[in-house]
């Protein structure tokens, strides 16, 4: 099917055969198993447009190298606390030192 072709599908009609709910419109009696392998036997062959192993995966070494680099971050000295916690505060930020 050419991209003209499937521009003009009714998107409602696509629903109809969409893999997800064809059986559900078959028992509901919207369309027939025959409709059904039809529909499929009319359809293009679109196996050599796949993609295999290309974005992807970029995609996953992407995320694990962000995971990486946080956890570096995570091994900072930036995880010290600021204050002195010997020393109680106060709701007003005032130690109780003597």
């Amino acid at each position: 099917m050419s991209r003209d072709a499937e521009a003009k599908v009714d998107p409602k009609t696509a629903r109809l055969y969409d893999k997800r709910t064809f059986e559900r419109n078959i028992k509901k009696g919207l369309i027939t198993r025959k409709d059904y392998e039809k529909h499929m036997k009319g359809l293009e062959d679109v196996a050599n447009k796949g993609v295999f192993g290309g974005p992807e995966n970029d995609a996953a070494d992407e995320l694990d190298e962000a995971v990486a680099m946080a956890d570096d971050d995570d091994m900072d000295d930036s995880d010290e606390p600021e204050n002195d916690v010997s020393a109680p505060v106060d709701g007003t930020g005032n130690s109780h030192e003597s």
